[in-house]
């Protein structure tokens, strides 16, 4: 749902389209005065090329020089690209948006607003393994590199035959220069970041070298290091709920007397999409059961949807510390004029081992805790009906630390060799490389439990959401402390006799402590060989043949595990193990009122009280990279551990074009690509049931399947000189993209111990369910059909204006389901369930049912959408330098860029990640002494996916702008400052749950301050 632009927003779009007008309009109103008189060529001299300037002049020459559409940023003539990572960087270009959910700054990128899965990301035009993602529907975690090795980064959304397959919504380059084309000399840069929030310092240092050894060998290195030191605040409403008697502790009376207003005083229509809901369901009445008691002449006046309070909130602060070294080098040796070879070479290590997440978790559920609103509730625009207020009561009060520690990894090379002749060109291409990405979790967990049977707790805690706005908030808990933390008299409560192998309770069970956690850990290796071949001809406007094969081989490994809490050495805790943190004292820099009745533990110690842990013989043993023995049943291990391999052949041919139709120069080319894989798949499957919750390395078997497929990804592209200045490009290419390794498991996990569900049962028929997820191994990649147009107008040097028009058809897109029409197969016997049927509404195990017992299978998994998904857009660009101005206005310059993009996909797979208006204005300043640049960066609102442990329909982020700010000054000629302000304007992220007052989640991460000193020599 769209919303009306609130005033910091209009404000926004007022500046953006005011810096528009100026950079568009200027030169327009320049040239209609009269001519000033023509500068001297003293005066044309000293028009600063370089710095800021220089590196919008590149981006423009790259744009009009390629055949191909493309959009792209250079580094500024400093070394540097002047934004906090790669991805801050990449939004500067049209049609590119960074994903600010992303946590530890992993600066994921959405491309034309599909997921970052949708593109593919290479170095130097090859494919190759980047840290994989661990997160669904993202791409490669742009945060793993320092982007002082990168000299450019180009966004191809027209790649043709001859570019690597994957990029449905296009290719990120990241491009590292050739020795040869660099110049001589050596560079070094420190720089000290400071984060407003948490007062956090991080320093950080760039060297680097390039030597021309003779006219023909160049050798060059860079090495980059960076601390990372940075902090998170988080507020997350977890979850509304539609209130009850249960929820509120009222008796059926009570409840219809206070709330009926807002339920249906009859049973809503079946199958109906809106909120309706019945006052006898909101009692808990059968089908059956008679409401008219319980009804009065207000039942349903206000409303028939319910009234809803907060249920749960979560106060959260992740705090992120560790090291960054990132490092590139290359030779490069031309023996003759018609031969090169070079080679260079990258490598990253981002480890944030400190990494730590303290959560404070309160929430209410049915029959723990009770739901007191105050105030009067509004009506959003859903029709739901809201209270802003509610006091919680003898609730489950939880205090979570998570040691949370990630490690991202990646390196390869790229060997290139090319000869050329007037007639032919011949090159080849070697890359090998590696990535890897693990996150270590312990959670420790502590919680005081409600207490039932009329008892309490005596924990209180009031809310005020603030209906979505921050200042409105408050949230107070008492008494003080919320959590004690026992240091005797805990038992734990895994099987034989009980069902939770995370836990331990206190006696009388009031006071709960569990230790548990997720490990994730992929790794990639892509290595590929390719050698194209191109004769140049003269066969009427076709001027060259080019062709080329490659062979790819790719390999993903993941492995998951799940910490549970047998065998801790509870003896040797003690009670200063919590303690209240500092974070408490400024969350969110001050402008949350939270409640302060917040402790945490300090992890590093008490993990190294309570191990080495005693091992858990009954499963067969096996500790998790933490040390903690293993809880086999849980999905973190059933889920994520197998292989993948896909070996793929590829074969193109390329026609290039070049001729005069009624005399304006069109040039492009057509060809197709052909490309086979041979995908192989090893999975540890579960075999047998468990026999309880822990599980048991018996359970578990090593399966195999092999899958094959191949495609003919036809392209064409023309570039038509329309006038001089005029160029008009057109566009066709086909590809595809294979589901994301790590987000569609291929494992297949049945949970065959039927679980009673009390909701459906009756006292003459008792319906259970049983759980089945589902293997993704049969999946098939996803295809699109992409058409672009652009009309791109060079008005004068260093200046363009352009606008294109995008179109991308999707076919076999790959979306989750847990719907049982499509995932109820007549036979489920190799789920050990027998015949199965569906009835509209079920999925019934026929085999298993009998009429006073039915069991219904609940699978989940995911598939390829059958129906087609359409993703288009335009794209706007305006840049300007304003040389051609006397005196003091000639030094501005600026640049500003808008997309608009629309979806249309099934209503069962809305695309998520899709802003419909995207926008960036750029204003700079530049002469030879110093430099000053203005970006401002602005999105609207954008769906999300529901995951996680939230309740409720899927939630959007509310829209955001934020301002950045640059400077730099030029001490000699050799040492240049810096300053770099990010989020200057304070902006937090939002997101909400199909009405902004029903907030569901607040981001802040302040402002960071970047001071550098640069060196040439």
């Amino acid at each position: 749902m769209v919303y009306p632009l609130n005033s910091r927003a209009r404000l926004a779009w007022r500046a953006a389209l005011l810096c528009a007008t100026v950079i568009g309009g200027m030169p327009v109103i320049v040239s209609a005065q009269e001519a000033a008189p023509a500068p001297a060529d003293d005066e044309i001299n000293t028009v600063v090329v370089t710095g800021i300037k220089k590196s919008y002049l590149d981006a423009v020459r790259a744009k009009r020089s390629n055949i191909e559409i493309t959009d792209g940023i250079s580094s500024d003539g400093l070394g540097r690209f002047p934004d906090l990572n790669v991805g801050e960087a990449l939004q500067r270009v049209p049609g590119v948006q960074i994903n600010r959910e992303a946590e530890g700054r992993n600066a994921t990128i959405n491309v034309r607003g599909m997921p970052g899965s949708y593109a593919q990301t290479t170095i130097n035009g090859v494919s190759f393994a980047a840290p994989p993602s661990l997160a669904n529907d993202q791409g490669a975690p742009l945060g793993a590199f320092n982007s002082d090795i990168f000299s450019a980064f180009v966004i191809q959304k027209s790649p043709m035959a001859n570019a690597p397959s994957g990029g449905l919504s296009g290719n990120v380059d990241m491009q590292i220069a050739p020795a040869l084309s660099r110049k001589d000399g050596g560079t070094f840069k420190a720089s000290y970041e400071y984060n407003e929030l948490g007062k956090n310092l991080a320093p950080a240092f760039t060297i680097g070298y390039n030597k021309h050894l003779n006219e023909n060998l160049a050798v060059f290195g860079t090495v980059a290091f960076k601390k990372e030191n940075f902090r998170r605040d988080t507020l997350r409403f977890n979850g509304y709920s539609r209130l009850t008697p249960t929820l509120t502790g009222l008796s059926n009376s009570q409840f219809a007397t206070t709330y009926g207003d807002y339920y249906s005083a009859s049973d809503c229509p079946a199958g109906t999409t809106s909120f309706c809901y019945s006052l006898k369901n909101a009692l808990g009445l059968p089908a059956t059961g008679d409401v008219t008691p319980f009804l009065s002449s207000a039942t349903g006046s206000k409303g028939n949807t319910g009234v809803y309070a907060l249920d749960a909130i979560r106060q959260y602060t992740r705090t992120n510390e560790g090291d960054l070294w990132t490092a590139s080098g290359g030779i490069e040796w031309k023996p003759n004029a018609s031969t090169k070879v070079g080679i260079v070479g990258y490598y990253t290590d981002r480890d944030l081992p400190k990494t730590t997440q303290h959560f404070l978790i309160n929430a209410v559920w049915a029959g723990n805790g009770t739901m007191t609103p105050s105030g009067t509730p509004v009506q959003t625009s859903d029709g739901r009906w809201l209270y802003e207020t509610v006091t919680h009561n003898n609730f489950p009060a939880k205090i979570s630390t998570r040691q949370y520690g990630q490690h991202q990894k990646a390196g390869g090379i790229v060997a290139n060799a090319e000869w050329s002749s007037e007639e032919w060109k011949i090159d080849g291409v070697l890359a090998l490389s590696k990535g890897e990405n693990s996150s270590i979790e312990t959670e420790l967990n502590l919680q005081t439990n409600s207490v039932s049977g009329g008892g309490t707790n005596g924990i209180s805690g009031t809310i005020t959401t603030g209906f979505g706005d921050l200042d409105d908030f408050s949230y107070s808990v008492t008494p003080s402390p919320q959590n004690i933390l026992f240091t005797s008299g805990w038992t734990w409560q895994g099987p034989p006799t009980g069902t939770d192998p995370a836990g331990y309770l206190q006696p009388g069970g009031r006071y709960y402590f569990s230790l548990s956690g997720s490990e994730s850990l992929a790794e990639e290796t892509v290595n590929s060989a390719q050698v194209n071949v191109e004769r140049f001809v003269d066969f009427g406007p076709i001027k060259s043949i080019k062709g080329g094969v490659q062979l790819l081989q790719n390999k993903f490994q993941s492995r998951g595990f799940r910490n549970m809490g047998f065998g801790l050495q509870m003896q040797n805790i003690t009670a200063d193990m919590v303690y209240t943190p500092s974070f408490v004292g400024d969350f969110m820099n001050g402008d949350a009122d939270i409640t302060t009745n917040w402790i945490t533990f300090d992890a590093e110690r008490f993990i190294d009280a309570v191990t080495p842990v005693t091992p858990y013989t009954a499963s067969g043993g096996g500790l998790t990279t933490a040390g903690f023995n293993i809880q086999y049943a849980d999905g973190a291990f059933a889920d994520y551990n197998y292989n993948t391999q896909n070996d793929v052949s590829q074969a193109y041919i390329q026609f290039k074009f070049d001729t005069d139709v009624l005399g304006h120069r069109v040039r492009g080319n057509f060809g197709t690509r052909y490309e086979s894989t041979d995908n192989t798949i090893d999975s540890y499957d579960v075999v047998t049931p468990f026999a309880n919750s822990v599980g048991s390395l018996s359970n578990f078997e090593w399966q195999s399947i092999e899958n094959s497929y191949d495609y003919w990804l036809p392209s064409a592209i023309f570039a038509a000189d329309i006038t001089d200045d005029l160029l008009l490009r057109g566009a066709y290419y086909k590809t595809y993209v294979r589901p994301q390794a790590r987000q569609f498991s291929p494992v297949t996990r049945i949970s065959p111990s039927p679980i009673a569900n009390a909701s459906l049962s009756s006292p003459t028929i008792s319906v259970s369910d049983v759980t089945v997820r589902i293997g993704n191994n049969k999946l098939q990649p996803y295809l699109a059909d992409s058409y672009d147009l652009s009309l791109e107008w060079y008005n004068r040097p260093g200046g363009m204006v352009s606008l294109a028009y995008f179109k991308k058809i999707i076919t076999g897109r790959v979306v989750a389901t847990a719907d049982p029409a499509i995932l109820c197969p007549a036979d489920g016997s190799t789920w050990g369930f027998g015949a199965l049927s569906w009835d509209g509404q079920y999925c019934t195990a026929t085999a298993l049912s009998t009429a006073s017992s039915i069991v219904h299978v609940l699978a989940s998994g995911a598939y390829n959408l059958d129906k087609d998904t359409t993703v288009e857009g335009v794209e706007f660009s305006i840049q300007q330098n304003f040389d051609f101005l006397p005196g003091f206005w000639r030094n501005f310059g600026g640049n500003f860029n808008y997309a608009y993009t629309d979806s249309k996909s099934p209503a069962i797979a809305p695309f998520p990640g899709i802003s419909k208006h995207a926008a960036n204005a750029i204003l700079f300043y530049e002469t030879s002494k110093f430099g000053v640049r203005a970006v401002y960066n602005y999105r609207t609102d954008y769906p999300l996916n529901a995951n996680g442990t939230y309740t409720g329909g899927a939630r959007s982020v509310k829209e955001r702008g934020q301002l950045d700010l640059s400077a730099s000054y030029n001490l000699t000629d050799a040492i240049t400052l810096s300053l770099d302000a990010y989020n200057i304007t304070d902006e937090k992220r939002y997101e909400y749950e199909n009405d902004e007052r029903f907030v569901r989640w607040i981001d802040y991460d302040g402002r960071t301050f970047t001071l550098s000193a640069r060196a040439v020599f």
